[in-house]
């Protein structure tokens, strides 16, 4: 009975700390937030912009055809993308 008690009353805080805090400065939390994130890639992309090797995908599709005499007709199509960086 105590704990039951004890976990309303911490739900209760809890939500009244909430409501303070969107009332008081959810948006200048948030603005904060986006400012690390954004100037912390920005860093990222300026020492180091070649943080990965040139690479390779390939895509692998396959295509059914139901024919009309009820059979089906299977393709593979394999499509390569190659991205290098250009000869220096």
């Amino acid at each position: 009975m105590e704990l039951g008690f004890a976990g309303i009353v911490a739900a209760l805080v809890v939500a009244i700390l909430l409501i303070k805090l969107i009332k008081f400065g959810l948006k200048i939390v948030l603005f904060f937030v986006l400012a690390v994130v954004v100037s912390l890639t920005l860093w990222i992309c300026i020492a180091k912009p070649d943080m990965h090797d040139p690479f390779s995908i390939n895509t692998i599709e396959y295509l059914f055809k139901i024919n009309k005499d009820g059979s089906m007709t299977t393709t593979k199509q394999i499509t390569e993308t190659v991205i290098k960086e250009d000869a220096k």
